[in-house]
């Protein structure tokens, strides 16, 4: 009975909704953090959370698994490259970059890893996803343009890397994903992401049992578990559903959320160049995503014709 209420599609599409509100939410929250925390020890602290959340709801599926010693550097990429500095990267950031600003810059991830497809792997794009990639790239611009001038600094260059670091590890993701399920991936990547961390935390600079308020703590703790165990549980139970088509056009309310949460806690204002930066990136990442899957299939289609 449960698992037929689980899968409607609207309570599949709420699931969906929850993640992409929490998701935005924690630009806003990671902005709060960095003011009692510094950056690497917010990540540190998130990923000492996230792991024992994962021990408990992960460790059944993975405990059979016996071929870790064959694929561990494999692994230890997958952490250090998207959880260790993806997450150092995306906390610094915010002490630097508003979080709109950042959260629109993330956006572009989707044609950030399409063109890292392309020329790495040579995967095939049509004419239309260039063409809405350079749009996209425009609205970037028009994203970080303060003044009449672009204000490239620390914060966007964070923030930058945090969208190569994503991009990357995204692609690891689905190149192993044949060879082995999405719950040892990101058991395992967690783990050996927390344990680089600790490597180059400079324990002699920082307080992990720094004074902060009991309401921060809690906001730390919170954010750890549900955005980075609950939401991936949910976000990927509900792709086998949904499919990822659907999924992926979701995630590009993620400004959008980040926008209404920053006005409402932050009082953060938005500029009519950032806004129209803002539209003109996520049509240009949806379209420019909708028209490379309409050529993959039309590709596919016109193989098996031949065929």
């Amino acid at each position: 009975m449960m698992q037929k209420w689980m899968t409607k599609p609207m309570f599949l599409y709420m699931g969906l909704l929850f993640c992409v509100i929490c998701w935005g939410s924690n630009f806003i929250f990671g902005t709060i953090l960095v003011n009692y925390f510094q950056p690497m020890e917010i990540a540190f602290l998130r990923l000492i959370f996230i792991n024992l959340f994962l021990f408990v709801f992960l460790f059944k599926s993975v405990r059979n698994f016996k071929s870790i010693k064959t694929v561990i550097l494999s692994f230890m990429l997958i952490g250090f490259i998207g959880v260790t500095l993806n997450h150092w990267t995306f906390y610094a950031s915010l002490t630097k970059a508003d979080p709109v600003t950042a959260a629109l810059i993330l956006a572009t991830a989707p044609i950030c890893t399409s063109l890292m497809n392309f020329f790495v792997f040579k995967e095939e794009k049509s004419f239309a996803f260039w063409v809405w990639s350079l749009l996209s790239f425009i609205g970037v611009i028009l994203v970080i343009l303060k003044k009449g001038k672009i204000s490239f600094g620390e914060g966007e260059a964070y923030i930058f890397l945090t969208m190569l670091t994503f991009s990357i590890f995204m692609i690891m993701i689905e190149r192993n994903a044949n060879k082995f399920s999405t719950s040892v991936i990101t058991f395992y990547s967690s783990f050996f992401g927390m344990i680089f961390m600790a490597g180059l935390l400079p324990f002699a600079e920082v307080n992990l049992i720094r004074t902060a308020p009991s309401d921060i703590w809690i906001l730390l703790i919170a954010t750890a578990i549900i955005m980075h165990g609950i939401c991936p549980v949910i976000w990927n139970y509900c792709i086998t559903k949904v499919g990822s088509t659907n999924t992926s056009l979701l995630l590009n309310l993620e400004p959008f959320i980040a926008m209404v949460v920053g006005y409402i806690v932050l009082k953060e204002s938005v500029s009519v160049l950032q806004f129209m930066g803002s539209l003109l990136i996520l049509v240009s990442v949806t379209m420019a995503v909708q028209s490379n899957k309409r050529y993959v299939l039309r590709g596919r289609l016109n193989k098996n014709m031949s065929v």
